[in-house]
């Protein structure tokens, strides 16, 4: 569907160093610019979730994550993927908090980073699953699990000498795990560059055990931010979207139109396009029964911040608002704040008690809704507070969908992905 932290010392992005990556482009012509999207080749892909519970600590069924990437252009393309887990931890160490009622004590939030590079040859699908990794075919401990098959050891090279050698995947962090995957594309040299020929998809399944009677198969696209042509300075400070003034009185100075600069010009900060400034969610409130199926309907919605910092592995919080529209356009509304990764049902966003919830059919008297929610920004400009996400559906305990969300509009003020 086509969409509408900040370092420590010398990593800080500053407005002059913003200023530089742009004081070339002032006076030259506007360069095209492509929307986020989830159905474009882009230069970043995001997922926002992965799952892995291979043992079903969590109870419902083993659970894992095939993630599939695509080079769709005529070269070969690198790309540096980072895994952000943020599976919470029992305080106490008894149990997992991924388990309902398993950890007596409390459960504490972690963000740990774990990157990695893949090299992939034109026109390339490849897949893994994220409690394997993947390695080369010919080092594959696993019959028939996914792995790369172009390499000099294996026998086996792409067009033009082309091969996934140096491409190595490790598994998931840990298991169970839940938590987000971004990838970016580089170099040989994992110089971040300016190529919008990205493309994944995620699939979860969920098997239930102990008989393996059913299988629950779920998917959505990774969303890709494309890169801005001629902007790109190759550094490991990504700059998502925003404008600064250029000379006057607010030089430096975040800026919307050129109003907002006297005796200046309000001028792109931005290598890569802007992350959306409001998500948009249509769906069944909970507890909302279908009319056709007669099954109950919950939603599952997780959000991830635009802004990320791998160098420091330092969490970004934003307040997010969420407006609730239900079928007669009465509103609702409500903020919770986001840290690093947040997986939740919509019902509990606002309340403990799901049926007081303003995400619940009870309480909205419809059976759906539209929801839109915005990251609140601030003064801080060492980081954004736009936002990504996708949604899962489900019915009857049973089966489930998940799906990308709606984006609209952009901000003046930049996002930034901090690399090691």
């Amino acid at each position: 569907m086509r969409p509408g932290a900040r370092p420590a010392g010398s990593r800080r992005i500053s407005v002059i160093h913003a200023l530089a990556v742009v004081g070339l482009l002032a006076g030259a012509a506007q360069v095209a610019r492509a929307d986020v999207a989830s159905d474009q080749a882009a230069a970043i892909l995001v997922f926002p979730k992965l799952r892995v519970d291979t043992k079903n600590v969590a109870g419902q069924g083993r659970v894992d994550t095939l993630i599939r990437v695509s080079n769709t252009s005529a070269q070969a393309i690198s790309m540096r993927c980072f895994y952000a887990d943020a599976t919470p931890v029992c305080s106490n160490g008894t149990g997992s908090c991924l388990a309902p009622g398993a950890c007596t004590g409390v459960c504490v939030p972690q963000w740990q980073e774990t990157d990695f590079v893949v090299n992939i040859t034109a026109r390339q699908p490849i897949a893994w699953l994220a409690s394997q990794g993947a390695a080369g075919c010919e080092e594959s401990p696993v019959p028939g699990m996914p792995c790369f098959p172009l390499t000099t050891n294996g026998g086996r090279i792409g067009p033009n000498g082309q091969t996934n050698n140096g491409s190595r995947i490790p598994p998931a962090p840990e298991d169970p795990f839940i938590g987000e995957l971004k990838c970016i594309a580089v170099d040989r040299n994992d110089v971040p560059v300016e190529r919008n020929d990205l493309k994944g998809e995620v699939q979860i399944t969920r098997v239930e055990v102990p008989q393996a009677s059913g299988v629950d198969v779920e998917t959505y696209n990774a969303i890709g931010i494309p890169s801005i042509p001629g902007t790109n300075n190759g550094d490991n400070t990504l700059i998502l979207g925003g404008n600064v003034c250029a000379g006057g009185a607010k030089a430096g100075s975040i800026c919307a139109a050129a109003a907002d600069c006297p005796g200046g010009s309000c001028i792109s900060a931005a290598e890569y396009s802007s992350c959306p400034n409001i998500l948009i969610l249509d769906h069944f409130f909970d507890g909302a029964t279908d009319p056709i199926s007669g099954e109950t309907v919950t939603t599952d919605l997780t959000l991830v911040p635009c802004s990320e910092d791998f160098l420091n592995q330092a969490p970004l919080t934003t307040p997010v608002q969420f407006l609730v529209f239900n079928e007669f356009e009465q509103r609702f509304s409500t903020s919770r704040r986001i840290t690093c990764f947040q997986e939740f049902r919509i019902s509990d966003i606002d309340t403990h008690t799901p049926t007081k919830s303003i995400f619940s059919a009870a309480v909205n008297g419809t059976l759906t809704g539209q929801t839109r929610m915005r990251g609140v920004a601030d003064q801080d400009t060492g980081h954004g507070h736009t936002l990504l996400g996708v949604a899962e559906e489900f019915r009857g305990g049973r089966s489930s969908a998940a799906f990308n969300l709606h984006f609209t509009g952009s901000r003046p003020q930049s996002d930034f992905v901090y690399l090691p």
